[in-house]
């Protein structure tokens, strides 16, 4: 389960439990290995980083991040524009030496994946399709596994309770 907090600015931030976290690492690692991306960060819509991958000193992922969710925001725009009823899933910019795949992973976060131009484009698609169903997946398990465990503490509360007041 995806716990938020609402800020003051009226914006809202996602926090991740520790188990989210270390599948969301592992997955990154995973999607690193298998793509010989250079750098791979994934982030809430707002632009905060969560976790990167690859190698990221000589980059700034911070103002990377912001930078890509204001390409998300313009581009969902742009989509109601040209009659799409939902935001673009993807977005592509190719460049002479390098190359930038994004890619939302739900509702609340996306992917940056920045590789080589020797890389082809269909292994980044198809490597980092499977990372996002794995990541949707930590979050839905997480989600169920939270609902499972309240309706039981619930429930052995509640009876407990029950057995005290009779």
């Amino acid at each position: 389960m995806l716990q938020t907090k609402k800020l003051k600015d009226g914006s809202k931030q996602i926090i991740l439990n520790g188990k989210q976290f270390e599948g969301v690492t592992k997955v990154l690692s995973e999607l690193a290995s298998k793509t010989k991306a250079s750098a791979i960060l994934f982030a809430d819509m707002s632009g905060q980083l969560i976790s990167q991958r690859g190698n990221t000193d000589k980059m700034n992922t911070t103002v990377l991040s912001a930078l890509a969710a204001s390409d998300f925001a313009a581009t969902a725009e742009m989509a109601k524009l040209v009659g799409e009823d939902a935001k673009f899933k993807l977005l592509f910019h190719e460049g002479e030496k390098r190359n930038v795949y994004l890619s939302n992973v739900g509702d609340n976060f996306f992917l940056v994946v920045v590789f080589d131009t020797s890389v082809t484009l269909g292994l980044i698609r198809i490597y980092t399709k499977k990372a996002i169903q794995n990541l949707l997946d930590i979050f839905e398990d997480s989600a169920n596994q939270t609902d499972d465990s309240a309706k039981d503490l619930i429930d052995s509360e509640f009876g407990s309770l029950l057995g005290d007041a009779l």
